[in-house]
């Protein structure tokens, strides 16, 4: 089977969504399948073809672009240098896709609403469209929209996302969601119709993982005599890191075993020094930046904190549940589908940072709970995020999605 793993996204980046289509792409290939991989340049400069050098210059059709989609005869479109932007962009990508030729693939496995609507426009008849959705961008801004109050039906972009949603939503002949936390929004929201949507979690590659904690070429000791509090993710609103500092400035009220070290990067980081420093928490919480031994300090730490305001599945979280460690995470959106309370980790309502301190607190005066739980979270997630399960239901995934294409 040959097959293409698309995404409007940037390619390679710092996020869930390239180590996946990494990990799928290698084993898709061990099984024999050839797998091809598509999608932004990390200058959106390009759309390329990262694993065979295939690249497309956006420059190069911007021109005839600018003349089809005009201001004079899209002026809607116009109104907001967003809405261009972005119909720009997928144009572009479409006209990738069509230049670097669909006719040979299989199946096309995209891992996002645009590219799914693109690929659908330029793709063979016979060739199988499958989608798998990350999150929901349109329920992001529409939360930020009505956090600024913005009445949403006055929204251009709001009212672009939200039709994009419903289109690249429904533009696949088989749509995955890996919680059912955005399948339920994607029907109750966006009008998905229920049969299209399946519901099957990720996949990871556990092998390099595993050997990667033990070893950093840059390694990061433990504090003696201290327990390490770790958050690894973009450094964004949504990820809710306010909050754990709030939590952690209340802990630090009564304890001082602990520090807390928060590795990433994102527009949020000056702001939660400053908090930090407001604070008195510049010697408690550590901002490590952006770094490749994640298995490596998580290997180091005790526990692990998710306080997002929306998160759909994050691989941070998946990766705490393999390093063996106790999660507290909110119970936004798709998070709490990955933890058991009490069992693999504790879970608090979200935005109470009052309970999130509760939690902590918690795990770090009862050592045998602590340990207890980062047990079971490290011999569940052992089996729940098996790259072969995942890999094997997407096989059969496939397989129904060019049938569903030769039928058409």
């Amino acid at each position: 089977m040959k097959i293409l793993l698309a995404t409007y996204w940037r390619l390679p980046h710092l996020g869930g969504v390239w180590p996946l289509m990494v990990n799928m792409k290698e084993k898709l290939e061990a099984l024999g399948h050839e797998v091809d991989v598509f999608g932004n340049s990390e200058d959106e400069s390009v759309f390329h073809m990262p694993f065979s050098g295939r690249v497309f210059y956006k420059e190069a059709v911007r021109p005839f672009l600018e003349k089809k989609i005009s201001p004079e005869l899209y002026p809607i479109l116009h109104s907001s240098s967003w809405l261009s932007h972005f119909e720009m962009n997928t144009l572009s990508m479409e006209l990738a896709a069509a230049y670097f030729g669909l006719e040979q693939y299989d199946v096309i496995h995209t891992q996002d609403v645009l590219a799914t609507r693109s690929f659908r426009r330029v793709k063979s008849p016979r060739t199988g469209l499958v989608a798998s959705l990350h999150g929901s961008v349109a329920h992001e801004i529409k939360l930020h929209l009505l956090e600024n109050n913005v009445n949403l039906e006055e929204s251009l972009i709001w009212r672009f996302q939200s039709a994009i949603e419903h289109l690249g939503a429904t533009s696949s002949d088989i749509t995955i969601a890996s919680s059912q936390w955005l399948k339920r929004l994607l029907t109750t929201e966006y009008s998905v119709p229920e049969h299209q949507v399946e519901v099957f979690q990720y996949g990871y590659a556990t092998g390099d993982f595993y050997a990667k904690m033990a070893s950093s070429a840059t390694p990061i000791y433990k504090p003696p005599g201290k327990k390490v509090i770790i958050f690894t993710g973009r450094l964004i609103p949504i990820k809710g890191l306010s909050l754990l500092i709030e939590a952690v400035g209340l802990l630090r009220t009564v304890r001082d075993d602990f520090v807390c070290w928060i590795v990433g990067e994102g527009d949020q980081e000056a702001e939660l020094n400053r908090q930090c420093a407001e604070l008195g928490l510049l010697e408690t919480v550590q901002f490590m930046g952006r770094r490749n031994d994640v298995p490596y300090l998580l290997a180091q730490s005790d526990i692990f904190v998710q306080p997002s305001y929306v998160d759909n599945q994050p691989l941070s979280l998946i990766e705490a549940q393999l390093a063996g460690k106790p999660s507290i995470v909110s119970d936004a959106t798709g998070v709490p589908e990955m933890v058991e309370h009490g069992r693999t980790g504790l879970i608090f309502p979200s935005g109470n940072s009052q309970q999130l301190f509760t939690h902590l607190y918690t795990l770090l005066e009862n050592t045998s709970m602590r340990e207890a739980m980062g047990r079971e979270a490290g011999q569940w997630g052992a089996v729940h995020w098996s790259m072969d399960l995942m890999v094997q239901r997407l096989l059969d995934v496939y397989g129904r999605a060019i049938a569903k294409a030769a039928q058409a």
